[in-house]
């Protein structure tokens, strides 16, 4: 008869060994894309995304490298192309490629210890109008097609009180990002813009001057927050490891550095339906599908 004490070191000798064998595969395979496009300030971010795929990388044995593109429909091609790779993307993009591709939700960030946000309408501290509906005829700047917060909810609310966003203003400006929505305000290229909570309130933090030109005036929401995402083949338990090391990054020093920078509380686990109030609004109001 084995003794409790030796059970319990062989179990422990296993579980070490298979941990190692574990990690040695993960650090041999090859590195999927981690997908990023417009969920944070671009200036300067390049570091802190690297840093942020390294230790997801690490803490869920899944090798990524990250692979940055300049809308959402990239980002959804990317994923379509690669479908064991990871993405950080926004709600609406992640609705329809749910539906269309199959991604698959792995977790979604603290802001303000919520998992929610809002879309700011931004203008310059000069004008005289009130809200997005008082612009008509000027010219507005979003950040992409298929930005939530910078596209699909102006879209919506001007549609609930009976008003045509593309007939409504004499230019839409696609800016490329939010920072860029907010420098076509900034440099006149714009009356008005909607612009993602979390990006306004980081790019302040880097550009404090800005708040002396430009204030909200409305917003809109709260709408669930942007998601961390993977294609459709990425395993069930890749997933769980992947949100796993998620959800602990408060529990090590390197894991509250980032969260820290990314002004983040953590993040936590959503079922898909958590985006419904999304879908709810991309049933009435028409957005580029990505394809």
């Amino acid at each position: 008869m084995i003794s409790k004490q030796k059970r319990y070191l062989i179990i422990t000798i296993i579980s070490l060994l298979m941990g190692q064998i574990f990690h040695a595969q993960a650090s041999n395979a090859t590195p999927q894309p981690f997908v990023v496009s417009g969920v944070i300030i671009n200036s300067g971010s390049a570091d802190l995304i690297k840093r942020f795929a390294n230790y997801l990388s690490t803490r869920a044995g899944y090798p990524l490298r990250v692979v940055y593109v300049n809308k959402y429909s990239e980002l959804s091609r990317t994923l379509r192309d690669n479908p064991h790779a990871v993405g950080w993307t926004c709600g609406a993009p992640f609705v329809q490629d749910s539906e269309s591709a199959g991604q698959k939700l792995v977790s979604v960030p603290l802001f303000n210890n919520k998992p929610t946000y809002h879309s700011l309408i931004l203008s310059r501290k000069n004008r005289s109008e009130k809200k997005l509906a008082d612009f008509k005829g000027g010219v507005l700047a979003y950040s992409d097609p298929r930005s939530n917060s910078g596209f699909l909810s102006p879209k919506y609310a001007l549609h609930k009180q009976g008003i045509d966003m593309s007939k409504h203003f004499r230019l839409l400006i696609n800016a490329g990002n939010h920072e860029g929505s907010i420098e076509a305000l900034i440099n006149g290229l714009a009356d008005v813009a909607a612009i993602d909570e979390y990006v306004w309130v980081a790019y302040l933090k880097h550009h404090p001057e800005a708040g002396k030109t430009l204030h909200e005036i409305e917003r809109m929401g709260p709408y669930p927050f942007t998601p961390i995402v993977t294609g459709n083949k990425v395993s069930t338990s890749n997933i769980n490891r992947l949100s796993s090391a998620l959800l602990n990054m408060g529990n090590d020093s390197e894991g509250i550095k980032l969260l820290s920078e990314f002004n983040f509380d953590g993040f936590v686990n959503k079922k898909p339906d958590f985006f419904k109030p999304i879908k709810n609004m991309l049933d009435v109001v028409d957005i580029d599908s990505g394809s």
